[in-house]
């Protein structure tokens, strides 16, 4: 198989879609360094080895031919197709190369590209993606949100902040780092603001079809790319990474054949979960939070939530918090019409700002906890914790 530059490919593929293949290729350095233990070999096979410096030459060379490559010795080359329909596999180049050049935090590491031969080589990663291991994160919503948090921060950060919408987020295109972060991959049809050429044509989807959200596929190019399609996507990412599986049609988490409650029905932490994606997978774009910024904020809420047992109501007013007693039921207001005001006096019997407190209890144990919003500190002194309305 022909190099690259000086990158040359290894068979198997990595992988293979409509516009590029990709090979994982030894640097030039590790290639470099092989052909010359090749040719060590070459020169000194036809030698008596009863020398011990040529017998040590002689095995050097051989350990090192024989040897596995390193991961730092490594990268993962991409090689753009033209297809016969659709835009040309060099417009999905030049986002791409557009956007890794910037060597933007969170990012693939761009290693050589080369623009006329249509090629590129990005750091590899050896524990692959999200779609290579379906099962990592399954019946794990803290160890999969704390995972996802990674994402959507790098998203935040290293795309939306500056416009830039990545449209192809799905378990395929994200890669586990060694750290445990995931980092985003693949930006052939990234929407770059000021890129001269759109990568999609008029007619053209833009978007995967089990991914996308269902407001953008109009049936034309959509004009018009705003953040929260991402938000969409990043939604159907977190229920895979739960669910253990790739793909959940439309917005049917609450459907019971996707609900990850019905899945799960002794995770306390599911409950979090699921409110998460009530804000992302959304039939229209209104309903969906705004930015991967106010997504991360609410990953941020519910991790502290997970860690602290901080109690949350939702916008009916029922706690979606699990008694933290039996962890099986759930609050119900004790008190009419839902909260009660203590009058707090000073030390001298001097009417104070009274103290909100509300009630509840729990359906299944009868467990009763106090919450209060004002007077934090008398709250913390009785121990009545918090609500957010």
């Amino acid at each position: 198989m022909k190099k690259y530059g000086e990158w040359q490919p290894l068979e198997p593929q990595l992988g293979e879609g409509g516009q590029s293949v990709v090979y994982l290729a030894r640097t030039p350095a590790r290639t470099a360094q092989r052909e010359k233990s090749a040719l060590v070999l070459k020169k000194l096979s036809g030698q008596s080895l009863n020398d011990i410096h040529v017998a040590q030459d002689f095995a050097n060379a051989t350990l090192d031919l024989a040897r596995e490559d390193h991961s730092s010795e490594l990268g993962a080359l991409k090689i753009f197709k033209i297809r016969a329909w659709g835009a040309a596999a060099e417009h999905r180049f030049r986002s791409e190369i557009t956007v890794l050049q910037q060597n933007r935090h969170g990012l693939p590491n761009l290693l050589d590209a080369n623009e006329t031969e249509q090629w590129m080589v990005t750091e590899y990663f050896p524990s692959g993606t999200l779609e290579k291991s379906p099962f990592k994160y399954r019946g794990e919503p803290r160890l999969a949100l704390s995972a996802f948090r990674s994402l959507v921060e790098t998203v935040a950060d290293s795309l939306h902040k500056d416009g830039i919408v990545h449209r192809d987020l799905k378990p395929a295109n994200v890669f586990i780092g060694d750290d445990g972060r995931l980092i985003p991959g693949d930006f052939g049809i990234a929407f770059v603001p000021g890129l001269a050429e759109r990568v999609t044509l008029t007619h053209e989807r833009v978007g995967p079809w089990d991914y996308m959200p269902q407001w953008a596929d109009t049936g034309d190019r959509l004009e018009e790319v705003k953040p929260n399609f991402d938000v969409y996507m990043l939604g159907k990412l977190l229920w895979c990474m739960i669910a253990g599986r790739l793909r959940l049609p439309r917005e049917y988490h609450r459907h019971p054949e996707f609900d990850l409650a019905k899945s799960f029905p002794n995770d306390k932490n599911i409950p979090l979960i699921n409110s998460i994606l009530d804000k992302c997978l959304v039939e229209y774009s209104p309903q969906c939070l705004a930015s991967s910024t106010e997504l991360l904020e609410a990953v941020d809420e519910k991790l502290a939530m997970m860690d602290g047992g901080v109690p949350l109501f939702n916008e009916g007013g029922k706690l979606v918090f699990p008694c933290r007693i039996c962890g099986k039921g759930f609050y119900q207001d004790e008190t009419s019409p839902g909260s009660v005001r203590l009058q707090m006096l000073s030390e001298f019997s001097v009417p104070q700002e009274p103290i909100v407190v509300r009630v509840l209890v729990c359906n299944v144990c009868c467990h009763r906890e106090f919450f209060a919003p004002n007077y934090p500190e008398e709250a913390a002194k009785r121990g009545w914790k918090p609500w957010r309305s």
